[in-house]
């Protein structure tokens, strides 16, 4: 089942499936089920879907994102705001968020949870 992701005036994210590299979880019926998005990162390039499987607590990146920025002026400048408000840091792309992930991987398979 695709998923979609918006920022209304901003940019959109497609997800055409979602299985996890680790276990093969694939959703069950409607494909998204067993998946947590709420680590989805909005970056410079777009919104970058990130995924835990709860399944196996497995995060990745879905390697079929297809990206669509609507106003990449206020995307950029909402990203900044935003990076400003709640003290987080900025990720200017799809690389920066997969490292996270691959940062986050490791702390889960040391115990750093």
């Amino acid at each position: 089942m695709p998923l979609k992701f918006r920022l209304r005036g901003l940019a959109e994210t497609f997800v055409e499936g979602i299985c996890c590299p680790s276990c093969h979880n694939e959703g069950g019926e409607g494909g998204e089920q067993g998946f947590a998005t709420d680590l989805t990162k909005v970056t410079y390039d777009g919104i970058v879907v990130v995924v835990r499987c709860e399944i196996c607590g497995h995060v990745f990146v879905p390697e079929n994102q297809k990206f669509g920025i609507v106003n990449s002026s206020r995307l950029r400048k909402a990203v900044e705001k935003d990076s400003q408000n709640t003290g987080q840091p900025i990720f200017p792309d799809i690389k920066s968020v997969r490292l996270e992930v691959e940062r986050l991987n490791a702390g889960r398979q040391h115990g750093d949870h």
